[in-house]
């Protein structure tokens, strides 16, 4: 398999096409779509762009030089996925980061990453998470106050984040990349689900566990004790409580970035309410539809801005033409100063 061909296929795969459904939509069998993929013939530049427009690519896609590989993947998913799905997930990602790596190479800027050892990471019960989530914290500076923007302070810190329009089951994906943690989440999900997954996906890379604690577990209780630490809840909702007013989940839903229903768990983790009490919780989101979409005002999702001023740098300073600004973006520009739209996001 050549560049072009292992470019045509992961088109292909992002695409979620078949050889049979490609070789329809561009005019030729399934046959000649596998052996441009595997080299064996190199389609002429009208057939290149046919495919291009078949997979939503830019010609440029298919010469571009960074190759990205996705070293230890891990799903987080709300129910399996398919391997089609993955596939289509994994295209995706790679591209988007292939196109992150490419801008950061021609503004000869990159972030490292900046995360204590692992070994001083060690938990050897849940307890020990909440001290870890803190300890985090004041490794970037963030106190225990809410957090503004999570994305901002991964991507301030070397962990890339991108935004990735797939399967309404898919959650988030951690892999590495020349050792570097990098962070894949569900495009079109609300703020509160988005900013879980990500500190979710933070305990998993930064914690170091004693073999008998659930993995899952280990970086539920991180995601929480990270976006409102024990003290805070605690300052919140008081040592002690026999119930919780909905209207004060709601608020502290919006003052700290964490759904109503994490806030139960949270607080039923820190013995504030009684196991039963939470159960009765549960069993009210449930009944209400609430674990689907909690009631009031959405929190607000966030979206990566470092690549995306990068890149605009890049052609303010005349490093990149438009056009490749946009194959950057992976899909045209629109111009704030013409139409009054905001700039579209990077995404995979």
């Amino acid at each position: 398999m050549n560049q072009i061909g292992e470019r045509i296929h992961a088109a292909r795969k992002g695409k979620g096409l078949s050889l049979r459904a490609m070789g329809e939509i561009i005019g030729v069998s399934q046959t000649a779509v596998s052996k441009y993929e595997k080299g064996e013939i190199v389609p002429d530049s009208g057939m290149l762009i046919r495919i291009a427009n078949s997979t939503s690519k830019s010609p440029d896609f298919f010469f571009r030089q960074n190759k990205v590989k996705l070293l230890e993947p891990n799903y987080r998913c709300r129910k399996s996925l398919g391997k089609k799905e993955q596939d289509i997930i994994h295209a995706k990602t790679v591209d988007w980061l292939e196109r992150y790596l490419e801008i950061e190479h021609i503004s000869d800027e990159k972030i490292e990453i900046d995360l204590p050892d692992k070994k001083n990471c060690h938990a050897d019960t849940l307890a020990d998470i909440e001290n870890i989530a803190v300890k985090i914290r004041k490794h970037w500076n963030l106190g225990l106050d809410p957090i503004d923007n999570l994305i901002d302070s991964f991507e301030m810190h070397g962990i890339k984040v991108g935004l990735i329009d797939a399967d309404s089951r898919f959650d988030a994906l951690t892999f590495r990349h020349n050792s570097q943690p990098v962070i894949a989440v569900a495009k079109n999900i609300p703020g509160d689900r988005q900013r879980f997954n990500l500190a979710h996906e933070l305990g998993h890379i930064i914690l170091d566990l004693n073999p008998e604690i659930d993995e899952e577990k280990a970086a539920h209780r991180f995601a929480g004790a990270f976006l409102i630490p024990e003290e805070m809840i605690k300052y919140e909702l008081r040592e002690k409580r026999k119930s919780i007013d909905i209207n004060e989940l709601y608020r502290l839903k919006h003052k700290y970035g964490i759904s109503m229903k994490a806030l139960v768990h949270r607080a039923a983790d820190l013995e504030i309410i009684p196991d039963k009490v939470a159960v009765r919780y549960y069993r009210e989101f449930s009944k209400k539809g609430w674990n689907k979409k909690e009631p009031g005002r959405p929190f607000p999702g966030e979206r990566p801005s470092h690549m995306e001023l990068l890149i605009l740098r890049a052609q303010a300073e005349e490093k990149i033409t438009r056009n490749r600004a946009a194959e950057l973006f992976g899909e045209p520009l629109t111009n704030i100063l013409n139409d009054g739209s905001e700039q579209k996001v990077v995404n995979g």
